[in-house]
């Protein structure tokens, strides 16, 4: 049974997209946190620790690389028993998406994207930010989803390659970035013998590159 995985991009309105894919699919939603304590309750590591290690920047030495590898390990193990044993549809939220593979998984795997003004812009309204404090905001989430992308593939977050269908957001009506979604999640899973053949999905109104957008990540 298809899922469908959202990779999180800040002020995007995420949750709003996710309440109305939960209206229209009525899809069970699993989340970063409903995974790290799954994690902590299996392996007996703290989800601020396993936080701590997946994603924030970590010294290179080796020691620490390893750490982070098998923290990650953990990860995969949890998540792969978690879809053996509710095999039905769901939809991933938050950065564990990146370890779903879209075939062996099935899963579409979405990014909705916007431009770094645009969610400070949204971030101002929404939240009363100054657009320093917002621009700060959205940069250290940028880098931190970077950094995690980077060493799983060697790729910033918001490359396209990574995903099967990319959405820039590009002030669109939330109902109607929803039920783009929808509808290849729809042909996606009544594909679901043919799929392979297909390849990735193609992008919807992105960015020529969004690398461009990522610049100031180190």
């Amino acid at each position: 049974m298809w899922s469908i995985a959202l990779f999180p991009c800040s002020y995007t309105n995420g949750a709003t997209i996710i309440g109305e894919l939960i209206r229209s699919l009525r899809l069970p939603v699993y989340t970063d946190e409903m995974l790290f304590s799954e994690v902590s309750d299996q392996f007996g590591i703290s989800a601020k620790r396993l936080n701590k290690i997946t994603f924030d920047r970590l010294p290179t030495l080796h020691r620490y690389l390893i750490k982070k590898e098998k923290y990650i390990n953990c990860l995969k193990c949890s998540l792969c028993a978690q879809l053996r044993s509710h095999p039905k549809n769901r939809l991933h939220y938050g950065l564990h998406t990146s370890l779903l593979d879209s075939q062996n998984d099935q899963v579409l795997k979405v990014l909705v994207f916007d431009d770094e003004e645009s969610r400070v812009t949204r971030a101002t309204q929404q939240e009363g930010f100054t657009k320093k404090t917002a621009r700060e905001y959205i940069r250290r989430h940028d880098e931190k989803v970077s950094l995690w992308t980077n060493f799983l593939f060697q790729k910033e977050a918001y490359d396209r390659s990574l995903y099967d269908v990319v959405i820039d957001l590009n002030n669109s009506h939330l109902l109607d970035i929803a039920n783009d979604i929808i509808a290849y999640f729809r042909v996606t899973a009544n594909l679901e013998n043919l799929f392979p053949a297909y390849g990735a999905l193609p992008v919807l109104d992105n960015q020529t590159n969004m690398a461009e957008h990522m610049n100031w990540v180190r």
